[in-house]
Order: C-alpha cells, then sequence, then structure tokens
C-alpha cells in the first residue's frame, strides 16, 4: 500500500501548550455551563429524565431484574441513562425534577469539556474549536445521550493513536474506550473504521513510518474486548443478548421509517446543511451569544482533505466512513453529525495552521500585507464614521422595533411561579374563567386575580398528594355544567375530580388495552370522548363504549377530538375519521380518497363556522367545509412551517397555529384572522420560541401558549393596539 507523506507537524507538549490546554478548558467549560442554564428543555430530555427516575428506584430497592429488564426506551443502550440513575440517587430527596435536570445537564456539560480537553492534547486548535462548536455546546450540555459517547469514541481513537507496540496498555484501554462508546449510542461506532485502519495498517507520524498495529488477530482482540466491555455496561443484554441487541437495531430501523421522520420530512443531503452551517445559533441567540463557526470548520476540512489524505489517511477514513453514514441514514437529526465533528475539527486546525504558515512566508518574503495596508487620509474617515453612525442608528430603530414587538407579552414558568412543569400538554378556560394547565408534573388551576394586574391564585394537584392517577396530564376537560367535574387525561389513565374525591379509570374499565389518554372532548349531550393511543372510547355518565380501528377510526392512535353537533371528529396516524353519533356511521378521509394534505394528524378543531381544521405532521393545516377540502403550506400561504402540532379558534374567527421545526426544538405561533396571517417570531417578539402543544384563552381576554419544555407565554394583544 502506498505510504502517506510526513504529517503536519503538531505542537509538542510545552509550557506555551498547557496554557492553551487551561484556556480550551475553561473556554469549553464556560461556554457548556451557560447552556445548562439557558437551553429549553429538548425534546428528549423528558424521556431521557424519566428513565433515570425509574432506574433510580428499582435500583434504590434492590430491584436488579427491574433495571435489566426495563421496557421503555430500550433502543438505546442503558449506561448513559445510568448515569443519570446515579444523579438522582446521589441528590437523595433534593432529587426534584428542576434539580435532576440541572445536575444531569452538568454531567454531559463536564463530559464534553473533557472531550474538548482531550482533542486539545492532540491538537490545542482543534480542541479550541471543538469547544466552540454550536452543535457539540448544545447537545453536550442537555440530558441527552451525546455527551458520554462523544467522548469516549474520541478517547478510543486518542489512546490508539499514542499506542506503540501491539497489545499495549494504550491498545487496551483504547479498546476498553470503544466498550463505552457502545455501550452510550451506537451511532459513535463510526470510529470503527478509523480504529480498524490504524489496527490493520498502522500510522505515520512524526516524520516516519511506523507499523505500530499490525494484523488481523490484533484487530480481532481489540474487537474481543470492545465487546466484553460492552456486554458488561449495558444490563440490557445480560438476559438475552442477541435476541435484545436485535431488539435495538430493528427498532432504529423502524423508527427511520416512522411518523416523525417522516414528518421532518428532512432531505438526504440535510447533514451537508448541519456541517456547513451553526444551526443552534439561529434557535438559541440567547445562548450562543458568538458567531458560530462550525459552517467554517466545514469548508477548511474541504480545503485540507488532499493533505490530509497524504499525511493523516485514518482521519480521512474517519471523515468519509461518518459522512456516508449520516448520507445513508434516514434519520437526519442534528445531534447525529457530533459522530464527525472532531475529526472535522483536526482537518480544520491544520488548514488554519498552513494559511497561516503560507501568510508569514508570503508577508516576510514580499511584505505585501503592509503594502495592502491602506492609508485613510480625513475624508475617508469621515465617510467611516457616517456608516458607522447609520448602523448604530440601524441598530437601534431595529432595537426599538423589538421592544414594541414584545409590548403585551409575559412569560410563566415552573421556577418562578405554581406551574407545576415546564412541559404543557394541555391548556382550558372552564366557565367559570379559570385556566386549567395540564403538565408533565402534575395539573393546575388557575384562578385570575380581582384586577387584571393581579396575578390570581394557583391550585395544584400530582399524583403524589392526590388521587390523580399520574402525574404526566396530556389533555384536561371541565364540565361545564353541576358542580364542575374535572377531568384529566394522562399516560396512566383517565382521572375525575368532583371537587372532593378522585376515580380513576384505566383501560380495562373503557374497554381498550392501554392506559395512556391523549385527548377529551365533550359533545353536545355531555357524553365525555376519549382518545388514547389503542383507540376511542365514550362515556354517558354510567356506561362505556369502546371505538378501534378498523370498525372504528381509521387508526387506533388518536391525536385530537372535536365534537361540533352530531359529529365527533378524530384525529389519527392514519387519517380523519368522522362518526355521525345519529346513525353510528363512520367515514374516513385520507390522502388517498380525498384533498386532506397528510394522514398524520396533530389535533383537529371546528371553529364558529363549523369549519374543520386539521393540524398535520408535516403536510400543513387543512381546512373542510363540507363540501372540499383547503390546504395551507408554508410554501403557498403565510403558514410558516408545515409541521402542525395545534390548532384552536380561540376567539371567533381568531385561529391559532402551533407549529412546530421537525427536527429541532422550538416552534412558532400564528394567528390568521380575518384571511391576514401574522406570526409572531422569538426574539423579535416576546414569545419564547417554546415548541407550542396547546393555546387558549383565559378569563381576562388574554391568549395562553403552553409549549414543550419553555412553560407558558401569555399574549395580551390589547396592548399592541390589537381588537
Amino acid at each position: 500500500m502506498p505510504q502517506p507523506t510526513p504529517p503536519h507537524p503538531v505542537p509538542r507538549t510545552t509550557g506555551r501548550k498547557w496554557r492553551w490546554l487551561v484556556a480550551v478548558t475553561l473556554l469549553a467549560a464556560l461556554l457548556r455551563a451557560w447552556a445548562v442554564t439557558g437551553l429549553p428543555v429538548d425534546y428528549d430530555e423528558p424521556t431521557y429524565l424519566g428513565a433515570g427516575y425509574d432506574y433510580a428506584a428499582a435500583i434504590r430497592a434492590g430491584d436488579w431484574d427491574a433495571v435489566i429488564d426495563y421496557d421503555q426506551n430500550r433502543e438505546h443502550p442503558a449506561l448513559p441513562k445510568l448515569i443519570y440513575a446515579g444523579v438522582v440517587l446521589a441528590l437523595g430527596d433534593e432529587a426534584s425534577y428542576d434539580r435532576v435536570l440541572a445536575a444531569g445537564r452538568a454531567v454531559s456539560a463536564a463530559f464534553g469539556t473533557l472531550a474538548a480537553l482531550g482533542l486539545a492534547l492532540l491538537d490545542p486548535l482543534a480542541g479550541g474549536m471543538l469547544a466552540a462548536h454550536t452543535v457539540a455546546v448544545k447537545y453536550t450540555s442537555q440530558v441527552y445521550l451525546e455527551a458520554l459517547p462523544a467522548l469516549a469514541s474520541l478517547a478510543a481513537v486518542l489512546a490508539l493513536l499514542r499506542s506503540r507496540v501491539p497489545r499495549d496498555r494504550w491498545f487496551w484501554l483504547s479498546a476498553l474506550l470503544l466498550g463505552v462508546t457502545a455501550a452510550g449510542k451506537f451511532t459513535y461506532l463510526v470510529v470503527l473504521f478509523p480504529i480498524a485502519y490504524l489496527v490493520l495498517w498502522g500510522r505515520q507520524w512524526g516524520g516516519g513510518t511506523r507499523r505500530v498495529l499490525p494484523g488481523v488477530g490484533n484487530l480481532a482482540l481489540y474487537g474481543l474486548a470492545a465487546v466484553l466491555t460492552f456486554w458488561v455496561l449495558d444490563p440490557a443484554l445480560w438476559h438475552d443478548p442477541l435476541g435484545r441487541l436485535w431488539g435495538m437495531l430493528s427498532f432504529h430501523t423502524a423508527y427511520s421509517q416512522g411518523a416523525r421522520v417522516e414528518a421532518a420530512g428532512l432531505p438526504w443531503y440535510q447533514p451537508f446543511i448541519w456541517l456547513s452551517s451553526s444551526a443552534p445559533a439561529a434557535w438559541h441567540p440567547n445562548v450562543f451569544f458568538y458567531f458560530g463557526l462550525d459552517g467554517l470548520y466545514f469548508w477548511l476540512t474541504l480545503a485540507g482533505l488532499r493533505r490530509e489524505w497524504r499525511q493523516r489517511r485514518w482521519l480521512v477514513v474517519w471523515l468519509a466512513a461518518a459522512v456516508a453514514v449520516l448520507l445513508l441514514w434516514p434519520t437526519k437529526w442534528p445531534q447525529y453529525t457530533l459522530i464527525v465533528a472532531p475529526a472535522f475539527c483536526l482537518a480544520a486546525a491544520a488548514t488554519v495552521r498552513d494559511l497561516r504558515a503560507w501568510a508569514l512566508e508570503n508577508d516576510h518574503y514580499w511584505g505585501w500585507l503592509r503594502e495592502s495596508t491602506p492609508r485613510l487620509g480625513p475624508a475617508a474617515w469621515i465617510v467611516a464614521g457616517l456608516i458607522g453612525a447609520a448602523l448604530l442608528g440601524s441598530f437601534a430603530l431595529e432595537r426599538i422595533d423589538v421592544a414594541s414587538g414584545q409590548r403585551g407579552w409575559s412569560h410563566v414558568a415552573a421556577t418562578e411561579t405554581s406551574l407545576p412543569g415546564d412541559t404543557v400538554y394541555d391548556l382550558v378556560q372552564d366557565a367559570s374563567g379559570r385556566m386549567i394547565v395540564g403538565t408533565d408534573r402534575g395539573v393546575a388551576i388557575w384562578t385570575p386575580g380581582a384586577a387584571p394586574d393581579q396575578g390570581g391564585t394557583w391550585v395544584v394537584y400530582r399524583s403524589g398528594s392526590s388521587g390523580l392517577a399520574d402525574d404526566r396530564v396530556r389533555a384536561v376537560l371541565r364540565e361545564p355544567t353541576g358542580a364542575g367535574v374535572l377531568w384529566c387525561g394522562t399516560a396512566g389513565g383517565l382521572s375525575r375530580f368532583d371537587g372532593a374525591a378522585w376515580q380513576t379509570y384505566r383501560g380495562r374499565d373503557l374497554g381498550l388495552a392501554a392506559d395512556e389518554i391523549t385527548a377529551l372532548a365533550l359533545d353536545g349531550r355531555g357524553r365525555l370522548w376519549v382518545g388514547t393511543q389503542v383507540g376511542a372510547a365514550v362515556f354517558d355518565g354510567e356506561t362505556w363504549q369502546a371505538f378501534t380501528a378498523p370498525i372504528g377510526p381509521a387508526d387506533d392512535f388518536i391525536s385530537g377530538i372535536a365534537a361540533a353537533g352530531d359529529t365527533v371528529w378524530f384525529g389519527t396516524r392514519a387519517g380523519v375519521s368522522a362518526l355521525d353519533t345519529r346513525t353510528g356511521r363512520w367515514q374516513t378521509f385520507t390522502t388517498a380518497n380525498s384533498g386532506l394534505a397528510s394522514d398524520n394528524i396533530g389535533d383537529v378543531a371546528v371553529d364558529a363556522a363549523g369549519v374543520l381544521w386539521v393540524a398535520t405532521l408535516g403536510g400543513g393545516l387543512s381546512a373542510w367545509d363540507g363540501a372540499a377540502w383547503q390546504t395551507y403550506l408554508s410554501s403557498s400561504s403565510d403558514l410558516p412551517l408545515n409541521t402542525v402540532q395545534v390548532v384552536s379558534e380561540v376567539q371567533p374567527g381568531a385561529l391559532w397555529i402551533g407549529t412546530n421545526f421537525g427536527s429541532v426544538p422550538g416552534g412558532l405561533i400564528t394567528v390568521r384572522e380575518g384571511g391576514v396571517w401574522q406570526t409572531y417570531f422569538p426574539g423579535k417578539t416576546g414569545f419564547t420560541g417554546g415548541e407550542p402543544l396547546a393555546v387558549a384563552a383565559d378569563g381576562l381576554g388574554r391568549v395562553w401558549i403552553g409549549t414543550r419544555g419553555a412553560g407558558i407565554d401569555i399574549f395580551d394583544r390589547r396592548e399592541q393596539g390589537a381588537k
């Protein structure tokens, strides 16, 4: 095989380099600490926190079978979630949700900081680049699975580069770290490609050629040590290693073809967009106050590929293998690009040093930098001053415009009020003007104050202190008559509260096979309609009747229910179904038999004019007037995004639409009124940018927007002169 030429020199461990290491470590730690406190709760953080709580409860009880056979989120290895369980156990009685979230994020940030330090040991400039890499900062500062395997995979490569003879301590350390990588997240195993290259063909370093770790036998020993480490660190494999490993892998294949990935609609080349931009800087400008340079790393890497092929061929193997995986795998989430971020930083840093050396050499010989430096006269300085003043004036006007756009907005967060949790699944106003709020940590009832400027009072119910079936309250409803019975649809069943006592109905009581409730609605005859993940049911006050596909709704996953007159509408994952309650006749609308934009439904609502509005997850917003469908897309209307999570008419003629970005956290809120669209953007208005999950108006005429992880945004349009 052709031997690569000597590599680009790497700085020696000198006093100056140690100063660089300290600087990189501080930069990485400070940026991640800022992100830990400033990032909103991301899409999967509640899932991994929940797993941490479950594992901690099992460990505390000494129930190791429950740890080994834990059946939630089994598609991912257990190690990161066990670490979060350790956080819960370490906090003990202080393990509140907010504390565990903060501590879990801090653990991730520590791993991310160590990764930047590790890369800096090889190349200080590359370590600095990774320290400030916006995707790395974001996803190693959250309760995600990324931080540990990102560190372990990088360390596995670095340890192998330190190895000098076959099967020395660095060789075995690298193998153990690869096992840790597998026990963290499978996607990071892409480092197998550069590792296999190094083991089979050795590496070239320091101006000479050294066949450090030759032979297939060493690769087999290396792989065996990694597999054994993986098995030891992932308890889920202990009872049925092959069966459960196959279950993990097959889940990811099915997930890549599932509704969430389909709704995101990301193109095959999306990884190039993530790699060549600094998307988190746009999503979270309050956190990423600096100009993201991720895209610059990408172009610097491309410029240096030829050099790297001559000098560090293993690095090109890493780059090529990781990019190929990102392009071929159907799931295109931005955090996946972390599998290749260290390689990009290494190549980009080498290109920067090449450019610096070229510039210094040319300046020393030609003096072109000194000759090209302009010498400005008085007129030029005056013009420059005027331009600067104009820019400052423009900035001031923009700030004034932003301040104007923020009028009328306020925010409710769990850390500042009695709101039990910052993920708000449902909001509904009852007949007395009170707001009922279903969250991921219980249900709250807000009663407005005696005057508009008074904050009002909160009453909170949680499963531990009441008869509420589960703290994860997906849907809420208050009966308008009689005692005003409160219904709470939770992840553990349907709870009824009459003001004195709680009663819970499980799935079997409804005639269905599972407990988790997804939607609630009352029809004109006072009957309660309930949607679940396994069908629908109706309660007439005495008995339950269940409806399941294919005889009932189009699909058993009910995402929304709306009752209007004698018709009850059901949003499902396979279209919209309508039940005529007089005749018992079902009718289903799909993309195949009607003008419905998408079969994957997020929400349904009927407005005051009798028009059915259907929020689709990827197909925009569809409207049915009883005769024809009309669809609103971002490409053909002022709807900003095609993934619509919620639609609600909080005032006659004013349709509020909550959209999300699909593949990344956050979203936008849009109002359609009188054919005019208005979107409220974070940064330009007081809307925080959390993904909208629910919208309702309170007794004071203000609009409440429940979000995923960002609490409640409240907007009083009267303060902006709106009607």
